[in-house]
């Protein structure tokens, strides 16, 4: 955007690029629900007028840095305050931007009630939050809807990526995004059904762990054994991950322990007489020698990140 561009040029190029049948006139006299209505409808057909969303990437380039800061060569911002419309505009970048980008907000902004006003807004962004699961389902937004849910399945990656890897890789079998054209709607419901099945399938999958009496970790450790999720949490399989969880605890050494990659290859060939003798036991039929395999591919990664512990300086969420 060049310098010497006016503000009457952008409020031109914004109408002729986005709003060309829209009345915006309205827009100053707006206040509350209409207001809140208004930008959401055209939020939504913003999403709609280009394939791949490519308008709302348009609109929130004109106004954000690739880094999240304002356009500083954009003059709507010296109006901010000043003209009602631009204020507007400013609305609309900000939920236009959040959806983009994937990042939580509050959810007011869509429908009042929406939001259960945690301290943070992501915790808002989950199955368990009953009126938003509603409202993916019935909104005729259905474009910020598929984007909505997309916050809801990046926030659930976060969750477990690098921590509960058969959870992992169930969201990225069952909730494939990289089909989604977000302009066509009938895309947009079948990615909004794919994440919330997911995620429910994911909540009832973990919630049968604690109703077993596991822990967070001994799901994790049936979950790696089966070397998939959900399953049907067999006895032997329960019984083989308390026994594994075990011994790999009792396994650990102490923490003053200078910890190595080449001190983890002893701790695990240490280790893995064991863990064979434990699946054994159990007659679960699985080749811990096989390196390629899926459960020793989990196994490998839950073992390395327990030993190395903090030294990996990884931030999860909790569940």
């Amino acid at each position: 955007m060049k310098k010497d561009i006016t503000a009457e040029y952008m409020h031109q190029l914004m109408k002729d690029s986005l709003f060309k049948n829209v009345d915006l006139s309205r827009v100053p006299q707006m206040t509350g629900e209409e207001l809140r209505s208004f930008t959401l409808e055209q939020t939504d057909a913003i999403w709609g007028l280009r394939a791949y969303g490519d308008a709302m990437g348009w609109l929130v380039g004109q106004f954000i840095e690739d880094d999240g800061s304002e356009r500083e060569d954009n003059p709507l911002y010296e109006e901010k305050g000043q003209n009602p419309l631009t204020d507007w505009y400013l609305q609309l970048v900000e939920l236009g931007a959040d959806l983009f980008f994937h990042h939580s907000f509050d959810l007011d902004k869509l429908e009042p009630g929406l939001a259960q006003h945690h301290k943070e807004y992501y915790e808002d962004f989950t199955i368990d939050n009953e009126r938003l699961v509603e409202w993916l389902r019935k909104t005729p937004y259905r474009r910020v809807a598929a984007m909505v849910a997309r916050i809801m399945l990046e926030l659930e990656f976060a969750k477990v990526i690098r921590k509960d890897d058969a959870i992992q890789d169930y969201y990225a079998e069952n909730c494939d995004t990289t089909w989604l054209d977000v302009q066509k709607t009938d895309q947009c419901d079948k990615i909004i059904n794919d994440i919330l099945h997911a995620t429910e399938t994911m909540k009832l999958h973990r919630q049968k762990g604690r109703e077993l009496g596991l822990s967070d970790e001994q799901r994790r450790v049936v979950d790696i054994l089966w070397g998939w999720a959900p399953h049907d949490f067999d006895e032997e399989y329960v019984a083989a991950a308390k026994e594994v969880v075990d011994a790999v605890n009792e396994a650990l050494p102490d923490k003053t322990f200078i910890r190595s990659d080449n001190a983890f290859k002893v701790f695990k060939e240490a280790l893995m007489p064991k863990l064979v003798a434990i699946v054994e036991k159990y007659e679960l039929g699985l080749d811990l020698t096989d390196q390629y395999n899926l459960t020793m591919g989990y196994l490998n990664e839950w073992l390395y990140r327990k030993y190395m512990g903090d030294l990996l300086n990884d931030e999860f969420f909790d569940e």
